[in-house]
């Protein structure tokens, strides 16, 4: 009988007293499938699965005895499965390293000159590659018959072509329901476990920044709704706080998602369980997806609104990352549904790809507030994987230079003696590193200002009323308040931690309260020191005399659209009150989002949906965690 151990650890998710961790759903998924066959459970004994950041020398004297061990790997956790491995063949050169996921280097020629630990790579999917190899491990027999692989012969890369994908998911065993992680749990009362569910497998897109579509290819496939009902109902017995649905378009399938979205609600209602949920969003929505959202937002537990990934807004860019973007008029549908139904609405944007300039950039964001979304965009760095086409074929085109960033991932900058690090775009062609940067103080001050709330409404008012176009308004804003010392303070260190950022791969950045700030929450700093250093008057008050004195407005429509403002933000040291109501003169809510008369007297409830007995540190890291359930905004609805 053969010892074989599987590796898939991940660093802890969430705020640290939640003790969460994601269950190592990659490697269970290869062992439910292996273990099903006689071949296997006759000669093979599964010892371990690692699933957490332990110690690297521990592990390797638990895994000392092992004859085979298998290391799925991600960016997340690449560096530590390298050196677990490196480790584990000087005390056990007879084991065999065998290393299969997403960040393998299966292009580069000298990977076993590169890595010379490993014996094998498989190079795609893995579930009947390992079959397969382990069988010929069985039977003494040769591996290079077994498509699928990369073989190390004496440092030289043999590559035994592609395997064929798995045509039938329901030949795949579920890990819940077969009990792989049974042990893990039960042995670790302690943990919060996240759940990974896969109701389809495949994307239909190949955007040259993604590995996705190339490495699960273009075809979806779809699991069983029987066993995605089953794999649910699992995980709300077994109290899993959180559940991620994996696949790359959730809501592209709309009958058979709605009835996933059912039966997640029904499980939620049934055990309490999973506490929080999330999943990536059809890339090309349909009204029909939103519907699923709104049954889902009526959870008290649905942790994020809609997410519509645009990327970019910029027609030239989309086409050199081979991404279809959604027609204009469908984003403004899906806004304008979510606008008026009070739901959290998410645009993902990506600084660094190939094509963007400074310029396209800034109109990106009046772009997509035109559209009509002013609760979320999220603002990602332009990252290079080993496996994008990004990265093999369009880095010299575009003249792309990257820095290993050390602070991107959350849960990486707590480990300080093996870090995790991932290539982030620090320049192109087209956006030279000091535009970069000019381009990061841009986002965070339209972070600040219209996306976390200061002056939203009265940018969306003055849009309307008086032509004022977004760019006219945050052009005017940025000038007023360049002159300001808080904010002079706030946009110089900001600018210094980016720099510190491209250059050196890290912020270094102090704690905010007890918030550690890094590279993919920065653009939150201001709005965290506005409440801990007690700035929300100051910040308001500096608002309202910019608008007074750059825009000719009825003084008595301008103070209370300041004051209607100013109640749409949560002022920490003001929770207590909420909720509460008042009395305008002007129904700017109904005008904004309806067109309907301005001048009617109105009065309305302001509503702070969360606890009222929260402390300081825990409303700040809502800020950033929170930030797509729309946390810190109150909720604003009519009283009749």
């Amino acid at each position: 009988m053969k010892i074989i151990s599987l590796v898939q650890p991940n660093f802890q998710q969430g705020p640290k007293e939640f003790n969460a961790h994601y269950l190592p759903y990659s490697a269970g998924v290869l062992w439910a499938y292996v273990n099903q066959f006689d071949s296997i459970k006759s000669n093979y004994q599964l010892e371990d699965i690692i699933w957490r950041r332990d110690n690297i020398n521990e592990t390797v004297n638990k895994l000392s005895k092992c004859d085979i061990v298998g290391f799925s790997t991600y960016v997340w956790n690449k560096n530590y499965n390298y050196a677990l491995a490196r480790k584990l063949k000087e005390i056990n050169p007879n084991c065999i390293i065998l290393f299969g996921g997403p960040e393998m280097p299966i292009t580069k020629k000298d990977i076993f000159t590169r890595l010379p630990f490993i014996d094998v790579v498989i190079k795609s999917e893995g579930e009947k590659v390992l079959r397969d190899l382990l069988d010929a491990i069985t039977q003494n027999a040769s591996w290079n018959t077994i498509p699928g692989l990369l073989i190390n012969q004496e440092g030289v890369a043999h590559d035994t072509g592609n395997s064929l994908r798995i045509s039938n998911l329901e030949e795949l065993p579920s890990p819940y329901l077969t009990g792989v992680f049974d042990k893990i749990m039960e042995e670790h009362p302690d943990v919060e476990w996240n759940a990974t569910v896969e109701t389809n497998r495949g994307c239909p897109y190949s955007c040259t920044f993604c590995d996705w579509g190339s490495l699960t290819y273009a075809k979806v496939k779809k699991f069983e709704l029987q066993k995605v009902f089953d794999e649910l109902e699992w995980i709300g017995q077994k109290k899993c706080g959180f559940v991620t649905i994996t696949d790359a378009n959730f809501g592209m399938f709309v009958e058979r998602d709605n009835a996933i979205a059912d039966k997640l609600l029904e499980v939620q209602e049934k055990y309490g369980y999973p506490s929080t949920f999330a999943m990536s969003w059809a890339k090309d929505q349909k009204p029909e997806v939103f519907d699923i959202v709104f049954k889902l937002i009526k959870s008290p537990k649905f942790n994020q609104g809609l997410t519509v990934s645009v990327q970019s807004m910029d027609l030239d860019v989309l086409e050199n990352i081979k991404r279809k973007n959604l027609a204009q008029h469908k984003i403004e549908n899906i806004f304008a549904l979510c606008d008026k139904h009070n739901i959290p609405v998410y645009t993902e944007i990506i600084l660094g790809l190939p094509g963007e300039t400074k310029e396209t950039w800034k109109e990106g964001f009046y772009k997509i507030f035109r559209a009509g979304n002013h609760t979320g965009i999220n603002v990602l760095q332009a990252q290079m994987l080993e496996n994008a086409e990004m990265n093999l074929l369009q880095k010299k085109l575009h003249k792309i230079t990257s820095v290993p960033v050390y602070d991107y991932m959350s849960g990486s900058y707590n480990y300080n003696e093996l870090q995790e690090c991932v290539d982030v775009v620090t320049g192109t062609a087209d956006m030279p590193t000091e535009e970069m940067l000019d381009s990061q103080v841009f986002s965070w001050f339209m972070q600040t200002f219209h996306i976390n709330g200061l002056t939203t409404y009265i940018s969306r008012f003055l849009h309307k009323n008086a032509g004022i176009d977004y760019s006219e308004f945050y052009d005017k804003l940025w000038n007023y308040i360049s002159t300001d010392p808080w904010i002079i303070k706030e946009s110089k260190e900001v600018r210094k931690y980016y720099e510190n950022w491209m250059i050196n791969g890290k912020i270094n950045h102090p704690n905010i309260s007890n918030i550690e700030v890094h590279g993919w929450n920065i653009i939150h700093r201001t709005t965290l020191n506005m409440h801990l250093e007690r700035k929300y008057n100051y910040m308001f008050d500096l608002i309202e005399k910019f608008v007074s004195e750059s825009f000719n407005l009825d003084q008595q429509c301008l103070k209370q659209l300041v004051n209607f403002q100013r109640n749409y933000v949560i002022n920490y040291d003001s929770i207590d009150e909420f909720p509460f109501t008042k009395q305008f003169d002007y129904d700017f809510l109904d005008y904004i989002l309806d067109d309907k008369p301005l001048k009617n007297p109105v009065k309305y409830k302001f509503e702070f949906p969360e606890s009222k007995d929260m402390s300081l540190d825990r409303f700040l890291e809502n800020i950033y965690f929170g930030r797509k359930r729309n946390f810190g905004k109150t909720l604003i609805t009519k009283e009749k």
